[in-house]
């Protein structure tokens, strides 16, 4: 059998075991997230994205993209969806700076955005979109591919960030977005986004120059379900459900690119791979790997 036909084989059987689990059923622990098989199920066509689905992408893209991607990963913080309503609901934002990452000290900030208002209910809402500050020009991007419907509470989260970022305003610019066609693709197109946005930053490291805008055809909502999808497959078939773990993390701050890629059209090469054992779900090697992955968007 060759390699490509192995790795599928891999692939179809890691799904198939997939497919026989309840939704409240860990299927993934990567690093600071447990991803469910009710997760894994949203990626299917029309299903809305909770949470949990862009916190599991936030936490790829800064492992694979921005730690072992960029010279200085100092200047990217991919603020988490509990993190960003955190802010937006609290009366004074001063009183998350033990909580928060250290936002004055970064370059870009990215922050998904939720028209969630109620308190009680962490993962409301009906709509995403995406606020992309720049904090050294003192500005925000936005992002929303449904005619700006959340740009209120973009707006609100601005200016509740001027606070820990101790600058007077931003300013805010509501960025051309590829459209929806759905009431259901938001989640995965801010995901997408997401991508789309930090490949440009990094991009922009050796060239120098950044261009913040998002061609129409550039986000294909079917595709970015598909490549997150195949991305959790790729990761329980080499490494097993439990991927890295806090203790064991060493940011090296001149890390550089090249050392492996997934993209929609491609997958991981490695020299070992870890199987998922069927009655314990735990990788037959170590408990927990360390995996320096790195992903572009690009989409055929």
């Amino acid at each position: 059998m060759t390699t490509s036909k192995r790795r599928t084989f891999k692939l179809f059987t890691t799904l198939l075991k997939l497919l026989t689990m309840r939704s409240n059923d860990i299927i993934l622990e990567y690093y600071d997230v447990s991803v469910y098989k009710a997760d894994f199920d949203n990626l299917r066509d029309d299903q809305w994205f909770n949470d949990n689905n862009l916190t599991f992408w936030y936490e790829f893209l800064e492992r694979s993209e921005v730690y072992t991607g960029m010279e200085h990963p100092e200047e990217i913080i991919l603020l988490r969806p509990s993190m960003v309503f955190l802010l937006a609901q609290s009366p004074n934002p001063l009183d998350l700076k033990g909580v928060l990452p250290l936002l004055n000290s970064t370059r870009f900030i990215f922050l998904p955005i939720n028209n969630n208002a109620n308190v009680d209910l962490a993962e409301g809402g009906s709509h995403w979109s995406l606020l992309v500050v720049d904090t050294k020009k003192k500005t925000g991007y936005y992002y929303d591919t449904l005619e700006d419907i959340n740009v209120q509470e973009a707006e609100i989260v601005a200016k509740k960030l001027t606070k820990l970022l101790e600058c007077a305003k931003l300013t805010l610019y509501s960025m051309p977005t590829p459209q929806q066609t759905n009431g259901s693709d938001c989640g995965v197109m801010v995901c997408m986004l997401t991508s789309h946005i930090l490949q440009k930053i990094v991009d922009s490291e050796s060239s120098g120059n950044l261009d913040m805008h998002i061609a129409e055809n550039a986000i294909i909502p079917s595709r970015g379900r598909q490549l997150m999808s195949y991305t959790i497959l790729e990761l329980i078939s080499k490494y097993g459900r439990k991927v890295g773990e806090n203790k064991d993390i060493e940011i090296s701050p001149t890390g550089k690119k090249g050392d492996q890629s997934i993209s929609s059209g491609e997958s991981l090469e490695t020299t070992e791979t870890a199987e998922l054992d069927e009655s314990s779900g735990e990788s037959s090697g170590d408990s927990a790997v360390q995996i320096p992955v790195k992903i572009r968007t690009t989409h055929r």
